[in-house]
């Protein structure tokens, strides 16, 4: 996973915390994502709503963004999919 990029969960889903750095909070990812992640090793998409100005006109745009990528270039992530050491570099 990404740096800030992050999902810490308890049994009472109500305090829940997520962070999904670049994507915005109405691509509603949810903790079966982050999961799906960790034990498949596949890249979950997610599509970014907003809006452009240009010459003094308002435009929606949306954009399909790779939400979140096992792929983790700072850190090695150990066997276990969670922990991290650094790199042999």
């Amino acid at each position: 996973m990404a740096a800030k990029t992050y999902y810490c969960f308890t049994n009472d889903q109500k305090k829940d915390k997520v962070s999904t750095k670049g994507i915005n909070k109405s691509a509603n990812i949810s903790k079966q994502d982050f999961l799906s992640v960790k034990d498949t090793k596949a890249s979950v998409s997610a599509v970014n709503r907003g809006f452009l100005f240009k010459d003094n006109k308002m435009f929606t745009c949306e954009m399909e963004r790779k939400g979140l990528s096992y792929f983790y270039c700072k850190r090695k992530v150990l066997d276990d999919g969670v922990s991290t050491t650094f790199l042999d570099i």
